[in-house]
């Protein structure tokens, strides 16, 4: 068990301060892209803008109590808002319990982190630099300091392989199809994940994510979804549309972010699955 504290207390008070700092990265996630400060104004409703009482901010219970409305002008709240909360107090309820205090908590960070930067592509189609290049010293010193299990070795090769592996695959790219296929932000973030998470996790996300990415991809595709903007003209031949599937523009954060976490919750587990068989 990573805390000293009896089971009991110490994972409610994981849970429970997972759940808030979960309600911190919907705010973040937010009004960062928005040039809104995270710290004022208090929290209000995003359809009407109307203050929230202070009881309408407590995680996850509110979001049930209220039945997923506003409680003024009874707009959906977004049920992203809700998963954040649960999932990262899920998150940091099995890391307490998995990890050494020191390395959870690290983790944890690199998770609310990932969680950003998933939304805020997803929504912008943009990672904020904000995020992931203070990520990649943080990274360093945590991995250096609180992750005996990654080292400031493997750290440091994490941030070379991660920026430089997927800022040579899109330039690669770019030579070869004659526009950008991968974005500096993805190359900022994959940088950020090895400086937690070392070399290991770089391999393992860029390779999951890939998958995940191409899955994702075709699936928004094929859905027709309204957030896959095609890249380029809209196909006017035939053959031109069998292929249009293939230039179709998908965020390739979130699916990075995702591979990242789980790698970051269970790294010992995939390390000596995928590194020793």
């Amino acid at each position: 068990m990573a805390f000293d504290l009896p089971t009991g207390i110490g994972g409610t008070m994981a849970f429970l301060i997972g759940a808030s700092v979960g309600s911190f990265v919907n705010v973040v996630a937010w009004r960062m892209p928005r040039d809104l400060s995270i710290v004022t104004p208090r929290s209000f409703c995003e359809s009407c803008e109307r203050a929230l009482p202070f009881w309408a901010n407590i995680p996850i219970l509110a979001y049930l109590g209220l039945r997923g409305r506003c409680l003024m002008c009874r707009a959906p709240i977004p049920f992203r808002h809700f998963l954040a909360e649960v999932g990262l107090a899920v998150t940091a309820l099995y890391l307490c319990f998995a990890f050494p205090l020191p390395s959870a908590i690290a983790r944890f960070a690199l998770c609310a982190a990932l969680w950003i930067v998933a939304i805020i592509d997803y929504d912008w189609r943009l990672i904020p630099n904000l995020i992931t290049w203070p990520g990649m010293p943080i990274g360093f010193i945590a991995a250096s300091l609180m992750m005996s299990e990654v080292g400031w070795k493997s750290s440091l090769l994490g941030i070379l392989m991660g920026g430089g592996v997927l800022y040579m695959t899109g330039y690669f790219y770019q030579l070869v199809r004659g526009r950008e296929g991968v974005g500096m932000g993805d190359v900022w973030l994959l940088g950020m994940v090895g400086g937690f998470l070392g070399w290991q996790g770089v391999f393992f996300t860029l390779f999951v994510g890939s998958i995940f990415g191409a899955i994702g991809g075709i699936a928004y595709a094929v859905g027709g979804s309204d957030s896959a903007a095609p890249l380029g003209d809209p196909a006017t031949e035939p053959e031109q549309a069998d292929v249009s599937i293939l230039r179709t523009e998908v965020p390739f954060g979130p699916f990075l972010a995702l591979a990242a976490g789980i790698f970051a919750l269970f790294q010992p587990q995939l390390a000596h699955w995928y590194l020793r068989g």
